[in-house]
């Protein structure tokens, strides 16, 4: 009975950390881009553009992700005939707040070019 109990535990931790692995970014972000099949770095670069800024990034990339409209988004009008305009994201602002600041540390090249 006790090594029942043990393999039960081990496997109920594992299965905790299967699901609670990765970050908002990496269980948000990353699967909705790879199945519509649009590049996180060209979206990065396009609202880099738009907004000229890290906290004006965030802020206006939280905005829309709240708010999706074709005239505000960062994309071209062309963009939209082939990809679909998201629905409004229903994640709470602290994990929206950390998916946005995952996006801007691994896509900015600030202090990374040597």
């Amino acid at each position: 009975m006790d090594k029942w109990r043990y393999k039960l535990a081990v496997l109920l931790v594992g299965c905790g950390i299967v699901l609670h692995a990765g970050n908002a970014f990496d269980r948000t972000c990353i699967p909705c881009h790879r199945r519509e099949q649009v590049a996180l770095r060209s979206t990065f670069m396009h609202a880099l553009l738009v907004y000229s800024g890290h906290e004006n990034m965030k802020a206006g990339l939280k905005y829309f992700l709240r708010h999706p409209r074709r005239d505000s988004a960062v994309m071209e009008e062309s963009f939209f005939a082939t990809h679909p305009l998201h629905p409004p994201l229903s994640l709470d602002d602290a994990t929206l707040d950390q998916a946005l600041e995952i996006y801007w540390k691994r896509y900015t090249v600030q202090g990374k070019l040597h």
